[in-house]
């Protein structure tokens, strides 16, 4: 009550004090700190004085610490008999001094009550301070104990005078161990006859900090000025551009990257009126999302550790976007209030226990597992593990600052350590992975017992068979190979073992699928006893004890190759010699592979162990035969050897005749009598006419098959009945004085057969058209023949007629009448002039030379 007391009193003070104060206050002189102190980073007993400036006076600083809090403002820390720190100016204010503003961003633990004054006098040197001078009030800070505070603390100044000196006391002495105030500048007010004037954005948001998350809308702010004839210019500014920026004129906001800034609007006035300013935050943040968890640092995820600026281990609650908490454990890892985040510090060169990480609980909402990335800044990449698989890795994009790594498992866990360097972590970005096929892994055997020596040098390592949902195996997929007993046996990347033949003893080799985007993770195991014992007896077979081929057949046979078991009928891989009985026959190379002559004969290969510590010798044998091959029958041959045919169809083939090859072999085809019927290469026949023709078949011989022929006769037949074409006469004359074509001659063609063709046996004389009319050329004689070349009802057929051609004249015009002009005559009328036969009237005319008289 008394606490809240104070600041009742103290508000009352400043608002009745500033009644009695000159209407228009205007900031005369600020005090900050500039960055020639940060080197002065920590206070040496309490006695050092820096030195600030402002405007022209100077100003010493003493008994301050700004212990590594960055270079804007002067802390001063609550230490065991501290003295009493003050900022006192060198020289006298040559304005009147109406109000003095401490600028505070923090205060916290003070337990005096008077922590903060401010002295007013005319000594300087300040050495006799006295609080109250004639006519001025000073007014004190009201901290309680255990009180945090941040804002102005104003001190107004009830009788302002010209050449006073100001001395701001901050009395530390018997204050909490933890106690410290830190002070940003000092305002110095001073009366004026200018207009005042107060810039707002309105009383909702004026000072108030609004959060926006990504996607969300943002109504833009624009202040106004009082009075409204005040006359000048408001601008805006932020003082985060990377993230949220400004439009200078209009006040709109552009949300660039997440983080924080503070928009100001300034009055620039002019004339006659004082300048004001106002201002809000926004805090931009990325929009929550359910199916993710996102910690951030700019939310708070890493609060929890407070800012103590210490590394702590335990377990601490990180809070993700989402407003949910998870436990991690962590060790030597704190809050960076740098915007670092997570710090986490790095692996000691002497103590590697000293090594900061962060490990994770398990996440329920992920049931198929998670991807988790870490972003971070400055380079310093920290390491990121699976709990769970210690073999899983992390990729790392230094270029970006992130760092991914997959968790397939429901129950997976991931680590976050500094490194070999110190760490800092600015979010940790959880994502579900899909759903996954289910797979399953296994191996041919789950143990194999190893006795002897080489069994054991020529161990076939198994390996891992992965297979879907489905049953089928599936190819191509990552899997890691480890072994619990490197000494025994060790494994590389692809499941390769190699065994030491020196020791006895067990090992398990397990093969792990970490999954990937379509299938689940899964893992199986086998083990490896290697025992020692005495040389025991083996049995040497070859698959025949005789091996017979023919002459061609020798060069593709390879051998055979022994296959040597112990007593339990397990199957060894030993080493073997060969042999063979008949060098200049047949060779043996060291790996059994013979080389055999084309020429008969018979050999005997044998193979030999010659045995070692865990096996006695053994040996076998087998007999290789090189026979001639006798050459087979080709079997090609016809149905029968005889066939009448109807040249009514005159195509077929040898197959359609009855032809046979039973082996496909590669034969060729003749006729003994092309005009009868013709047959290609093929096989395709074609009837020509009547007649006895043989068509031959011919195998010339291969390595496997003799040469062999075979021929079939065939009658063609023709009972097709021949048409009878005939003329009316056997001979025609024409007088080309009559006309220049002829058409006197009637055909008959009782059996009506189609189609007719006519020729001229000399064309010079005349040329018959295609409907037998005949075209006069000159005088002579010619033979005009009609044709028919036949079908499958009528054999061919042809008829002819003698055509005499003369050129006589007529005496008179009788019997020269006609009742068609041909259209290629060359007409004239009785003038002598030429006319177009198309449209001729009955008349006389002269056609070819010659008179006629057209109906």
């Amino acid at each position: 009550m008394i606490k809240h007391l104070r600041f009742f009193m103290l508000n009352l003070l400043v608002l009745v004090s500033a009644a009695v104060m000159a209407q228009n206050e205007a900031v005369w002189k600020s005090l900050t700190f500039p960055d020639e102190n940060k080197n002065n980073n920590k206070c040496q007993g309490y006695t050092k004085t820096w030195t600030a400036k402002i405007g022209d006076a100077t100003w010493s600083v003493s008994n301050f610490n700004n212990n590594n809090w960055g270079w804007t403002h002067i802390r001063c820390g609550s230490k065991k008999n501290a003295s009493v720190a003050s900022i006192i100016n060198d020289a006298a204010f040559t304005k009147a001094v109406t109000k003095v503003v401490v600028k505070i961003s923090e205060a916290k633990q003070l337990d005096k009550v008077n922590s903060i004054n401010l002295v007013v006098a005319k000594d300087k040197t300040c050495k006799d301070i006295v609080e109250t001078v004639a006519g001025i009030e000073t007014v004190a800070g009201s901290f309680g104990e255990e009180t945090t505070f941040a804002g102005d603390l104003t001190f107004n100044i009830t009788a302002p005078a010209k050449n006073l000196f100001y001395k701001l006391v901050i009395d530390m002495k018997g204050g909490s161990s933890n106690g410290f105030i830190h002070i940003d500048g000092i305002d110095y007010y001073a009366g004026t006859s200018d207009t005042s004037t107060s810039l707002t954005f309105g009383a909702d948001v004026d000072g108030k900090t609004f959060t926006v998350r990504q996607g969300d809308s943002f109504a833009d702010k624009t202040a106004t000025v009082t009075p409204t004839d005040a006359k000048g210019s408001i601008s805006y500014a932020s003082d985060n551009e990377e993230a949220i920026s400004v439009n200078p004129t209009t006040g709109a906001v552009s949300f660039l990257a997440f983080g924080k800034a503070t928009i100001t609007a300034t009055f620039t006035p002019e004339k006659g009126y004082i300048g004001s300013s106002a201002s809000y935050t926004i805090a931009y943040r990325q929009a929550a999302d359910p199916t993710k968890v996102i910690f951030d640092c700019n939310e708070g995820a890493f609060d929890c550790f407070g800012n103590e600026n210490k590394y702590k281990e335990g377990e601490f609650d990180f809070v993700d976007l989402n407003g949910d908490s998870y436990t991690f454990t962590v060790h030597n890892a704190m809050l960076n209030n740098f915007g670092g985040g997570l710090q986490l510090k790095k692996v000691s060169a002497s103590d590697a226990t000293q090594q900061g990480y962060a490990v994770s609980p398990t996440f329920s909402k992920f049931p198929y597992g998670y991807r988790v990335t870490v972003k971070y800044k400055d380079s310093n990449a920290p390491e990121l593990k699976c709990v769970n698989y210690s073999e899983k890795v992390a990729v790392t994009d230094d270029a970006n600052g992130t760092i991914t790594m997959d968790v397939p498992f429901a129950d997976g866990t991931f680590k976050l350590l500094g490194g070999s360097q110190v760490a800092y972590v600015q979010s940790i970005e959880l994502t579900p992975l899909a759903k996954k096929e289910t797979t399953t892994m296994s191996f041919p055997k789950e143990e194999y017992n190893l006795t002897d020596i080489n069994a054991i040098r020529n161990f076939s390592s198994p390996k891992a068979t992965v297979k879907g949902e489905n049953g089928e195996a599936i190819e191509g997929l990552k899997i890691v190979y480890t072994s619990d007993n490197e000494d025994l046996a060790d494994v590389d990347e692809n499941g390769v073992v190699w065994l030491s033949d020196k020791i006895a003893g067990t090992a398990t080799i397990t093969a792990y699928f970490y999954g990937n985007e379509k299938y689940a993770a899964c893992q199986a195991s086998y083990k490896i006893n290697v025992t020692k014992k005495e040389p025991q007896p083996v049995t040497m077979t070859f698959p025949q004890d005789v091996y017979t081929c023919y002459t061609n057949e020798a060069p593709l046979f390879d051998g055979f190759q022994p296959t040597i078991k112990d007593e339990a009928g397990n199957e060894l891989n030993l080493h073997v010699t060969y042999s063979s009985s008949n060098v200049d026959f047949c060779m043996v190379t060291g790996s059994g592979t013979v080389l055999l002559s084309q020429n008969p004969g018979e050999v005997a290969i044998t193979a030999k162990f010659a045995g070692n510590d865990d096996y006695l010798p053994a040996q076998a044998s087998y007999v290789i035969k090189v026979i001639k091959k006798e050459k087979k029958d080709a079997g090609i041959s016809f149905e029968d050897t005889m066939i009448m045919i109807d040249l009514a169809n005159p195509n077929t083939t040898v197959k359609d005749l009855g032809f046979l090859n039973p082996n496909n072999l590669a034969v060729t085809y003749s006729s003994n009598k092309t005009d009868v019927a013709e047959v290609d290469a093929e096989g395709n026949v074609t009837l020509k006419k009547a007649g006895r023709v043989n068509i031959d078949v011919t195998f010339a011989g291969n390595d496997e098959y003799k040469a062999a022929s075979a021929s079939c006769t065939l009658i063609v037949n023709d009972y097709r009945t021949t048409p009878e074409l005939s003329f009316d006469q056997e001979e025609y004359t024409a007088n080309m004085r009559e006309g220049n074509t002829f058409s006197g001659a009637t055909l008959y063609n009782e059996s009506e057969v189609a189609p007719l063709s006519y020729t001229s046996s000399n064309e010079e004389v005349a040329e018959v058209a295609a409907n037998g009319v005949v075209i006069l050329r000159s005088t002579g004689e010619t033979t005009i023949t009609v044709w028919f070349a036949g079908d499958k009802n009528f054999k061919a057929a042809s008829a002819s007629y003698k055509l005499k051609v003369v050129d006589e004249v007529v005496n008179g015009i009788q019997n020269i009448t006609i009742d068609n002009m041909p259209e290629d005559a060359k007409v004239y009328n009785l003038n002598g002039q030429r006319v177009n036969t198309k449209a001729l009237k009955s008349g006389v005319y002269v056609v070819n030379g010659k008179k006629v008289v057209l109906k």
